[in-house]
């Protein structure tokens, strides 16, 4: 029996044009159920802020206070409340501890006020300045504010939020642990040692502790210097910082001008809201925040010995 060449050759063309797309018709079907079955990514998180308990984590310890403070793996955190975004803080820097021949553990150092500010991402740590004022209610304030902008001292990317958002969560260890000038060596000794640079590895943080009122810091600072005051064989000055943060006043004292007849220390600005239409440089008394209490003041008018509303009181370090 012989076969039409011309009849059997379509035929074998279209049965293989079949069997293809059948085959090909399968994978896709076989891809689709693979998609479907194929876990969804997870989300990432949003501007790379995290939740609260991946930060903070159940092994945190906390010391609650002015600001929350959480050690989490050898870092230090912050949890700053909304509400003191903005308050001025003063800094107080001491060397806690010296090297032999820099001088006496404890001496002041630097003393700065402070403004904590909440960006979309991060915290904006200020320098805040007083030396050139006028009032917020004179039109001239603007342009004063203008032309003394506030410096940057550090800045913190924003970790995580607090469970209610009312609170941000910071790693505040890099501004302890970086040689940050402010809050380090001053520059006297600086250039006096001939330091270089701060030796990474031997600094580190001893702890930071919170309280109603303050935050006290406690860092050692390792630096390189050709000139060290002793040890010269090490190559290094090494030393103990502390820095006490503290809330200042919402309402801030009333101040008494300075009388060149009173010898006492005092400090100046150059105000330029004053009626007279021109800067002038003015001169504040250094003092105590002493007060007559309200019901006392018309005994205090007449000469009487009165109590304050809120006494001093000193305290002297064990090691004076």
């Amino acid at each position: 029996m012989k076969l039409n060449l011309r009849i059997v050759f379509p035929v074998l063309l279209v049965m293989l044009f079949c069997i293809s797309n059948a085959e090909a018709q399968s994978k896709k079907k076989k891809k689709k159920g693979e998609e479907t079955t194929t876990p969804a990514p997870k989300p990432k998180p949003k501007n790379g802020i995290k939740s609260y308990g991946e930060v903070i984590t159940k092994d945190a310890k906390t010391d609650k206070g002015l600001f929350d403070v959480h050690f989490v793996d050898d870092k230090y955190y912050y949890e700053i409340p909304d509400s003191l975004f903005g308050r001025e803080m003063l800094m107080v820097t001491r060397i806690a501890k010296t090297a032999d021949g820099i001088g006496f553990g404890g001496g002041k150092t630097n003393t700065q006020s402070l403004r904590w500010e909440k960006k979309a991402k991060m915290v904006v740590l200020r320098v805040v300045g007083h030396e050139n004022v006028a009032a917020d209610s004179l039109p001239i304030h603007e342009a004063v504010v203008n032309s003394n902008f506030e410096p940057v001292l550090y800045t913190f990317p924003i970790q995580a939020f607090s469970k209610d958002s009312t609170k941000v969560v910071i790693e505040v260890s890099p501004l302890f642990e970086k040689d940050v000038q402010a809050l380090g060596m001053p520059d006297q000794y600086r250039k006096e040692y001939k330091i270089s640079r701060l030796d990474d590895g031997k600094s580190f943080i001893e702890h930071i502790h919170s309280y109603p009122q303050n935050i006290e810091a406690r860092h050692v600072k390792t630096y390189a210097a050709s000139n060290p005051p002793s040890n010269e064989s090490t190559g290094t000055i090494s030393v103990e910082m502390n820095n006490s943060m503290i809330l200042l006043p919402k309402v801030p004292m009333k101040r008494r001008y300075f009388d060149q007849r009173v010898g006492w220390f005092a400090r100046s600005e150059v105000d330029y809201g004053l009626p007279v239409q021109e800067s002038k440089t003015v001169r504040f008394l250094d003092r105590w925040r002493l007060e007559v209490k309200d019901e006392d003041i018309e005994k205090f008018k007449r000469g009487e010995l009165v109590e304050p509303k809120k006494q001093i009181v000193y305290y002297i370090d064990r090691a004076t």
